[in-house]
């Protein structure tokens, strides 16, 4: 089959393996397309672009989908969303007060996971699986839940005085093996270490929870990164999904990078 829309980051849901669907916007609204391993995904860019927020046309996007108006004003485009602990809510300055209320001035969880290693993440309460399997996270543990992001950003710092705090994509991707050690006791030891001021927020009970992503067996990945042409296609045969990324023989396709991008969709499934 094929469909036509704006394209927008992958739709995970959470199930062993993990279901995908593509998510596309266009005129007659948002469809999402259910895909799975050994269906033959090709995407054909128009070269057309459209601002993932106010959807207007534009040559050039910015930050996972967003016209330069939008960076420059919208909320969810501050600094403080990449770096939540430089949040400036509380000097009168926030872009919009609204926005921080749903999604800055609400419980947020502190995390340990096994992505590309050990690494250390926030999420708002309640999103903690949309968050791992977005960053194709193996294993993962809430260690403390904080009232704010603020604070949830100031204790990941903490943290990452001595974890990573990002995903190597060509690690998470070529990993099968998963953690070197139990994570609930690599999870135990970073609360063990935490300052005194963070100790009211930890955890008692450290509950990790395992993600398998979908892939077929022997499958190894080409880490080769695969990139949108207005005279080209990119696709094949899926052969994995872990994250963001489209697994192909001849390399990987992470799909939020191109959200915003109008793209004709061919779809032929296994099934």
């Amino acid at each position: 089959m094929l469909w036509t829309g704006q394209l927008r980051e992958l739709e995970p849901a959470f199930q062993k393996p993990i279901a995908y669907s593509l998510q596309l916007t266009g005129a007659e609204g948002q469809c999402a397309i259910p895909i799975a391993v050994g269906d033959r995904v090709v995407f054909r860019p128009t070269g057309t672009l459209r601002c993932i927020a106010c959807g207007r046309s534009v040559k050039k996007l910015y930050q996972g989908g967003y016209c330069f108006p939008c960076v420059q004003t919208l909320a969810e485009c501050d600094l403080c969303i990449v770096k939540p602990h430089q949040c400036h809510f509380h000097l009168g300055t926030c872009r919009d007060a609204l926005f921080a209320a749903n999604h800055c001035m609400v419980p947020h969880c502190v995390y340990i996971a096994w992505s590309s290693g050990f690494k250390v993440g926030i999420t708002r309460k309640g999103r903690q699986f949309r968050r791992w399997m977005d960053q194709g996270a193996v294993e993962a543990a809430v260690i403390a839940e904080v009232p704010d992001r603020k604070t949830a950003g100031e204790l990941e710092v903490h943290i990452a005085q001595s974890m990573a705090d990002k995903t190597n994509w060509r690690r998470m991707l070529t990993d099968e093996e998963g953690p070197d050690r139990p994570l609930a006791e690599v999870a135990r030891e970073v609360q063990s270490s935490v300052a005194q001021i963070y100790r009211r927020y930890l955890v008692d009970d450290i509950r990790p929870a395992q993600l398998v992503y979908p892939r077929q067996p022997g499958f190894t990945v080409s880490l080769s990164s695969l990139a949108f042409a207005a005279d080209g296609s990119v696709g094949g045969v899926l052969r994995g999904i872990k994250g963001q990324y489209l697994m192909f023989d001849h390399g990987v396709l992470n799909v939020k990078r191109w959200a915003g991008y109008e793209v004709v969709v061919e779809h032929e499934s296994a099934s």
